[in-house]
C-alpha cells in the first residue's frame, strides 16, 4: 500500500536533507544500518509510503532538485591534506659513502 501525497513530501524533503548531510545516496543496505538517519524513518516505512528505494529516490529527486543537485551515488572520498600525506611518507633511505666497503 502507497503512502498519501503529504507522507510522500514530508519523506521526501527528510531524505533530501540526510542525502545532502551525508553527500551521497547510500544503498538501502547502508541505509538500514546507518545511526545517523532521520529518526522514525526505516526501510521498512521507505517501502511501505513509496514502495520500492528506488521509486523514493527518484521522487525525492524530482521534488528537492536544489538540494538534490551534485549528490550522486557513490560515497565521496576523503580529502588528503597535503602536508599529513608527506608525513605518513616515509624517507627514503640516504647513500652512505662507502663503496664496495671502501672509504671514497
Amino acid at each position: 500500500m502507497a503512502g498519501s501525497s503529504k507522507q510522500k513530501k514530508e519523506m521526501a524533503v527528510k531524505m533530501a536533507m540526510y542525502f545532502a548531510e551525508t553527500g551521497y545516496i547510500p544503498d538501502p543496505k547502508k541505509f538500514a544500518i546507518d545511526v545517523n538517519r532521520p529518526t522514525m524513518y526505516k526501510l521498512s516505512i521507505v517501502r511501505k509510503i513509496f514502495g520500492s528505494w528506488s521509486i523514493m529516490v527518484q521522487y525525492t529527486k524530482s521534488f528537492c532538485p536544489e538540494v538534490m543537485r551534485g549528490i550522486t551515488g557513490e560515497k565521496p572520498k576523503p580529502e588528503v591534506d597535503p602536508l599529513q600525506a608527506l608525513k605518513a611518507k616515509p624517507a627514503s633511505k640516504a647513500e652512505s659513502e662507502v663503496v664496495d666497503g671502501k672509504d671514497i
